[in-house]
């Protein structure tokens, strides 16, 4: 599991990318699960993040992931994490620029991890604003691997 710890530093264009970029699920049993929690405003307020990875249910990757969001990242944002995406066999990033106040965050979900990478740091890119894309790096990145 993971979480950001990094507040408050982002924007909300990250959380919105998400949605956009993010793959479908496939069929196999090993399941992960992203939760985020955000005010609307993540350059003044940070986030909050919970990723987890092979777990045999649905229920127990949800937990999993809401248990650390709301446990890790900005305070004011850790009572609004939810569940954002549930995945099989797949790969979640997290992609931030690392100075606090900026609003540079992105995450994704894809089949490999460069696909989850690469997605990231376009939303993180997108939202970090012309001046800071640049310094937007990979902070995370789980597969989610079970046979």
């Amino acid at each position: 599991m993971f979480n950001s710890s990094r507040s408050p530093s982002r924007g909300l264009a990250a959380a919105c990318g998400l949605f956009f970029l993010l793959s479908g699920l496939s069929s196999a049993s090993a399941i992960g699960a992203l939760a985020i929690g955000v005010t609307g405003d993540i350059a003044k307020d940070g986030y909050s993040l919970g990723a987890t990875i092979n777990h045999d249910t649905e229920e127990a990757a949800r937990k999993a992931a809401l248990d650390w969001c709301n446990t890790h990242g900005s305070k004011k944002t850790q009572g609004k994490c939810k569940v954002v995406e549930v995945f099989r066999n797949q790969c979640v990033a997290e992609s931030l620029d690392p100075k606090v106040g900026t609003p540079g965050a992105g995450w994704a979900i894809g089949p490999d991890r460069a696909t989850a990478e690469n997605r990231a740091t376009e939303i993180c890119k997108a939202s970090a604003g012309r001046s800071r894309q640049g310094f937007c790096r990979i902070e995370f990145y789980q597969c989610d691997t079970k046979p």
